[in-house]
């Protein structure tokens, strides 16, 4: 099964960075990623920070 995740971050202190890290769905700042797992729920891969 291949899932995004939102893993929660401090605040970025630079503008640029606040607007790029900042989720609308979560309403706080994040880093994305993919994740994949098999049957048994276990993490088989764990992406690099994605933008999106």
């Amino acid at each position: 099964m291949i899932d995004g995740t939102e893993r929660p971050i401090q605040r970025p202190k630079e503008q640029q960075k606040q607007k790029n890290h900042y989720s609308g769905k979560k309403k706080r700042h994040t880093r994305k990623h993919l994740i994949m797992t098999d049957e048994n729920k276990r993490v088989l891969v764990l992406s690099l920070i994605t933008r999106g």
